[in-house]
């Protein structure tokens, strides 16, 4: 059984996805192909084309887009950088970081179960008051001195959060005693859906996830249901 395209023509559609990332009409070909085979991801990327033509009106149809996007994340034809922003420092104890990005300067300290991450005064839309600690809040399991795996880890969280502009105090990390499921070859989910959407509608907390890029759309969807 064919799983995916035939090689040539996925190569001129992917070529032509990368020349125009706006276009949709090769996405779209994409979808049908997926639609025709049962695949979830065909659906999402006709309802985040009909969400992004101003066209996606009908509840069920949003809420169905929330779904899929928590569960494969929102279609994104330009790739998204992934890579950790360029942390300074290391090494100690406890062991601090430091990051100047985009005219502000983000400090991490950390120490056994113990994490704070201090920001300056400058006007990013974090969600939190300037400057701001968090002490201890994040309740990490580990004891003792942190692995070369849980710092990278963590250090990739916080660059996603900050690229993004999302709030800290809900970043949720590996280390952490109740983590967020851990999704293959897809972008870090680092956001957990929020309780009010999750407790009605019957769906465990820890079943999805929201990537740091798609916070505020994802977001920005549930309001129009909510307040709608």
């Amino acid at each position: 059984m064919t799983t995916s395209p035939p090689a040539l023509a996925a190569a001129e559609l992917l070529g032509a996805i990368a020349a125009d990332p706006d276009d949709p009409e090769p996405q779209l070909v994409i979808a049908d192909w997926l639609l025709v085979r049962g695949d979830a991801r065909g659906e999402l990327i006709v309802l985040d084309h009909r969400d992004r033509a101003g066209l996606l009106t009908e509840h069920g149809a949003i809420e169905q887009l929330l779904l899929l996007a928590a569960e494969y994340t929102f279609p994104c034809a330009r790739e998204p950088d992934e890579s950790t922003l360029p942390f300074e420092g290391g090494g100690g104890y406890p062991v601090q970081y430091e990051l100047h990005h985009g005219g502000h300067h983000y400090y991490v300290r950390y120490r056994h179960r113990d994490l704070s991450v201090t920001i300056d005064d400058g006007a990013i839309d974090s969600g939190v008051a300037y400057p701001e600690a968090y002490d201890s809040d994040f309740d990490f399991d580990s004891d003792g001195d942190w692995t070369d795996e849980e710092t990278a880890s963590t250090l990739a969280v916080l660059s996603d959060a900050i690229r993004a502009g999302t709030p800290f105090p809900e970043l949720r990390f590996p280390a952490m005693r109740e983590p967020l499921p851990q999704y293959d070859g897809g972008s870090r989910r680092v956001y957990r859906l929020p309780e009010a959407f999750t407790r009605t509608r019957g769906i465990a907390r820890d079943r999805y996830g929201l990537a740091a890029r798609d916070y505020y759309r994802w977001h920005a969807l549930w309001d129009r249901i909510r307040t709608s």
